[in-house]
């Protein structure tokens, strides 16, 4: 008797980072899927404003969480993606990097678009439980406010741990030498 196929979803996202609005879409998909790929995009950004965690700590986030709530590992797997700058080589990046899957989940329009565009995969939108958007939780981060409402008891802990507001912090500071530096020079 052939082996079951297995089903598989890709979900797609920045996790810059990982909050609750994450963590339910991936908790039902979870329930849904035998495994959930966790695509990590834009790997290869980070410490800048949009994307100030290095892909390790946006995978380490995604695990502490996973392991706080006793989720086995082999229900999801995470993939680091880079950018490339080529919308088509791009999906072709993601469906070359990750075992084979045949839907994909994604808050972002641009990602739906571009996979509805090859009509390869299902593309569903993520049922969003919380409407959290990773750029407040950065400003609440950097603000020092309760992060309980945002994030995983876990990731709350992992981002205290590596000092996360200060680096948003100065992250920032070098943002805003960098352009005072470019306005002076013009």
């Amino acid at each position: 008797m052939p082996a079951k196929k297995v089903s598989r979803v890709a979900f797609i996202g920045r996790f810059q980072p990982f909050h609750r609005g994450h963590l339910s879409v991936l908790q039902d998909l979870v329930e849904e899927y035998d495994q959930v790929l966790v695509v990590i995009g834009s790997s290869d950004k980070f410490r800048t404003l949009e994307n100030p965690f290095t892909v390790g700590e946006r995978h380490a986030m995604v695990k502490a969480t996973m392991d706080a709530l006793k989720v086995a590992q082999d229900r999801y797997k995470v993939i680091p993606l880079p950018d490339i700058g080529d919308d088509e080589k791009w999906v072709k990046q993601v469906i070359d990097t990750c075992p084979d899957f045949d839907t994909v989940v994604s808050g972002n329009p641009k990602v739906q678009e571009l996979f509805r565009k090859i009509k390869k995969k299902k593309v569903i939108e993520p049922k969003m439980k919380y409407r959290i958007t990773a750029t407040a939780v950065r400003e609440a981060i950097r603000n020092g406010e309760d992060l309980k409402k945002y994030l995983h008891e876990a990731v709350v802990a992992f981002l205290q741990k590596i000092g996360a507001a200060r680096k948003i912090i100065d992250i920032e500071a070098e943002a805003q030498a960098a352009a005072a530096a470019e306005a002076s020079a013009e």
